[in-house]
C-alpha cells in the first residue's frame, strides 16, 4: 500500500512524490486508490458504501504473456523493504497491514477478443445430450467388435468341444468355469469398476491416475499368487467337493492357473477402458479370443487333452493379455503400493466382491445344482442353451457395460442428467427388446445346425435364458443412481434377495422341471431383480424411467414371439423361417415407431 498526503497526491515514506508509470507494474500487492472526503470516489472502499467496485475490465493491464508467470512467484516481505523504528501509519494500521488486491491475470484470449472466447469456453464446456450419447454410441460400437467376436469364437468352440467331450466332461468343465467365475469374482475385489472411478472421477493429476494403476497391481496380485498356490496344494480336496472323485483334481489346478492369468490381465484391461482406449481394448481382446480358440483346436482336438487342455486353452488367452499390458504398466506407473489410494479403491470394490458372489449364486449357481439334483449330463445341454440364449449378453450389454461407467458419470455432472438418463434407457430398452427377439431364434436355429441332436432338448430354455440376459440389462440401468451416489452397498443387497429368490426356486423346480425349471427361477429372479433396484433408486437418484412404454413393448414382443412359434409348429422349416421372419419385421417397425413418437421429455424441470 503506497501512503498518500491529504491532497490526494501520492508519496513513499520519505516524503517524495511517486509519478505514477502509465501501466502498473505487475505486483501481487496492488494499491487502493484513495480520495478526499469531499469528492467521491468510484474506487472507494466497499465497506464505506461509496462509488462502486472496480470491474475486472475497466484495469488498465500490460501486454504481458498470461503464459510467463514467474514473476508471480516473487513475493516482497513489506517489513523487510521498510525498516523505520516507527513505522508509517494509515487508518491506525501499518503498511504491511494495509487491504491489498490481488489482481488476477487475464488470459490472453480474454484480453484480445473477450465476448468470442467467452462463447467458445462455454460451447466447449457444455455439450448436448446428443453429444454424450453419440459419444457412448460409438465407445459401445467398438467395444462391440469384441464382443462380437466372442459369439462367432464360442460357434466354433462350444459345438467343437460338445463333439469332443462326452456329455458328461463337458458338464464337469461347465462346473469348473462356473468355480473360476466365482473365485476371479473374488479375488479381483471389483478393481476393474473402482480403478475406472478413480481415474475418471476421484483423481485429476497424471501422478494420482498411475498411482491408482500401480496400486491395483500390487493389491491383485497379493491376493491372488497366495490363493493360486492354496488351490494348487488342496487340489483333490476340492475335486471331491465339487464331484464327488480325485480324479478330476489336475483341471482343478489348472483352473487355479487360469484365474491367476485373468486376474492379472485385470489391470491392462481396465487401464484401456479408463483411457477410453476402445481400439486398443478391442484388438487385444480379439488377441485373447483367438488364442484361447486356436490352443483349444490344438490341445483338446489333437492332443486329446480333454478338460485340462480347454482350461490350459482359457489361461493361455488370459497369459498372451497380461504379456502384452503387463510390462507397459509397470514402465508406466511402476510398482508401488499407495495405501491412501488402496483405502479408496478397496473402500468402493469390497462391496462389489459381495456383489460378485451374488451374481455367481444368481447366474451360475444352478450349473452346480443342476449337477447335484440331476447329472452332469443335464448340466451339459443347459450350458449350451445358456450360452446360446445369453448372447445377448456378449453382443449388447458387454460393449454397453464397457463404455456405461464413464458415460454415466459424464452424464451425472450435468444439470439435465435425469433427462439424459431417460433418453438412454428408452433407446437402450428397444435395443435390449429387439435383440432377444432376434437373437432367440438365431440361437434356435444354430442348435440345430451346430450341436448333436443329444442338445436338441436345450432349444424351448433358450428364449427363457435370453428374456432373463434383457431383465439384467435393465437393471444395469435402473441402478445408476447406487452408482452416481456412491452407495454400492445397496447393490450387494438387490443381488443378494434375487440370488435368494433363484436359489430358493431352483430348489423347488430343478428337481421336477431340470434345466427348464432352472432357467424359469433365474428369470423369475432378474424380474425381481429390477423391479427392486428401480424402486430404491428412485428414491435416492429419481430419473423418470418410461417403464409403461417399457412394458407395453415387451408384451408385443412375447405376444408376437408366442404367436409365431405356435404357427411355425406345423410347417416346414423353410415357412417356419420365414413366419418368423415376418414377426421379427414387425416388431423392428413397432419399436421403432414406439421410440420415435414417445412424448418427448421437458429438460426445464430438471
Amino acid at each position: 500500500m503506497v501512503p498518500v498526503d491529504g491532497s490526494g497526491n501520492h508519496k513513499d515514506i520519505t516524503g517524495r512524490e511517486i509519478v505514477q508509470p502509465i501501466f502498473p507494474i505487475p505486483s501481487l500487492v496492488t494499491p487502493l486508490p484513495v480520495t478526499s472526503s469531499q469528492e467521491e470516489s468510484p474506487f472507494a472502499d466497499a465497506t464505506t458504501g461509496k462509488g462502486h467496485t472496480l470491474k475486472i475490465e475497466d484495469i488498465p493491464t500490460a501486454s504481458q504473456d498470461a503464459t510467463n508467470t514467474d514473476w508471480l512467484s516473487v513475493r516482497v516481505d513489506p517489513k523487510a523493504v521498510y525498516t523505520s523504528s516507527s513505522p508509517y501509519m494509515l487508518d491506525g494500521l501499518t503498511i504491511s497491514e494495509q487491504p491489498t488486491w490481488i489482481i488476477p491475470a487475464i488470459p490472453r484470449a480474454l484480453r484480445d477478443t473477450r465476448k468470442p472466447a467467452r462463447r467458445e469456453v462455454q460451447d466447449s464446456e457444455v455439450k448436448s445430450y446428443v453429444s454424450l450419447i453419440r459419444n457412448l454410441v460409438k465407445s459401445s460400437g467398438l467395444y462391440a467388435i469384441a464382443s462380437f467376436t466372442g459369439p462367432l469364437v464360442s460357434l466354433v468352440l462350444v459345438p467343437f468341444l460338445t463333439h469332443s467331450l462326452s456329455r458328461t466332461d463337458y458338464g464337469a468343465l461347465a462346473v469348473l468355469n462356473t468355480a473360476i467365475s466365482l473365485m476371479t469374482g473374488i479375488t479381483q475385489f471389483g478393481f476393474s469398476i473402482a480403478l475406472l472411478r478413480a481415474y475418471n472421477y476421484d483423481y485429476e493429476s497424471e501422478r494420482d491416475k498411475l498411482g491408482a494403476l500401480s496400486t491395483v497391481v500390487m493389491l491383485l496380485s497379493l491376493a491372488t499368487i497366495p490363493t493360486t498356490v492354496a488351490i494348487i496344494i488342496t487340489a483333490p480336496w476340492l475335486a471331491n467337493l465339487l464331484f464327488q472323485t480325485s480324479s478330476l483334481s489336475t483341471p482343478v489346478q489348472v483352473a487355479a492357473l487360469a484365474v491367476l492369468l485373468q486376474n492379472l490381465s485385470v489391470p491392462g484391461f481396465a487401464w484401456l477402458r479408463a483411457e477410453s482406449r476402445a481400439a486398443t481394448y478391442t484388438s487385444l481382446s480379439i488377441v485373447n479370443l483367438l488364442v484361447s480358440l486356436s490352443a483349444n483346436l490344438v490341445l483338446v482336438g489333437l492332443l486329446h487333452m480333454g478338460i485340462t487342455g480347454s482350461l490350459l486353452a482359457t489361461g493361455v488367452g488370459y497369459g498372451v493379455v497380461m504379456l502384452c499390458t503387463l510390462p507397459v504398466i509397470v514402465l508406466r506407473a511402476g510398482l508401488r503400493l499407495d495405501f491412501h489410494i488402496a483405502r479408496n479403491l478397496l473402500s468402493f470394490g469390497l462391496p462389489l466382491v459381495t456383489n460378485s458372489i451374488a451374481s455367481w449364486v444368481l447366474q451360475l449357481s444352478d450349473r452346480y445344482l443342476l449337477s447335484r439334483f440331476g447329472s452332469l449330463a443335464q448340466t451339459a445341454t443347459y450350458s449350451v442353451a445358456y450360452i446360446l440364449g445369453g448372447v445377448l449378453s456378449v453382443v449388447v450389454l458387454s460393449p454397453f457395460v464397457l463404455a456405461w461407467p464413464t458415460t454415466m458419470f459424464a452424464i451425472a455432472k450435468r444439470k439435465d442428467a435425469p433427462h439424459v438418463f431417460q433418453l438412454v434407457f428408452r433407446w437402450y430398452s428397444i435395443v435390449l427388446l429387439f435383440a432377444t427377439f432376434a437373437l432367440s431364434l438365431v440361437a434356435s436355429g444354430v442348435l440345430d445346425l451346430l450341436f448333436p441332436p443329444s442338445y436338441q432338448s436345450a432349444a424351448p430354455v433358450i428364449p427363457i435364458v435370453a428374456a432373463s440376459t434383457m431383465f439384467n440389462g435393465v437393471y444395469l440401468v435402473f441402478n445408476t443412481g447406487v452408482s452416481v451416489r456412491r452407495k454400492n452397498w445397496f447393490s450387494v443387497l438387490f443381488l443378494t434377495i434375487a440370488a435368494i429368490v433363484n436359489v430358493g426356486f431352483n430348489l423347488v423346480l430343478i428337481p421336477f422341471y431340470g434345466s427348464i425349471g432352472a432357467a424359469v427361477s433365474t428369470l423369475l429372479a432378474y424380474i425381481v431383480l429390477a423391479i427392486v433396484a428401480y424402486a430404491v433408486n428412485q428414491r435416492i437418484y429419481h430419473v423418470p424411467f418410461e417403464i409403461g412404454m417399457f412394458s407395453i413393448a415387451l408384451l408385443v414382443g412375447i405376444i408376437l414371439y408366442v404367436g409365431s412359434a405356435i404357427l411355425a409348429q406345423v410347417q416346414t422349416t423353410y415357412v417356419a423361417w420365414g413366419i418368423y421372419s415376418i414377426a421379427l419385421a414387425i416388431y423392428s417397425v413397432y419399436l421403432v415407431l414406439h421410440g420415435m413418437f414417445l412424448p418427448r421429455a421437458s429438460k426445464n424441470k430438471y
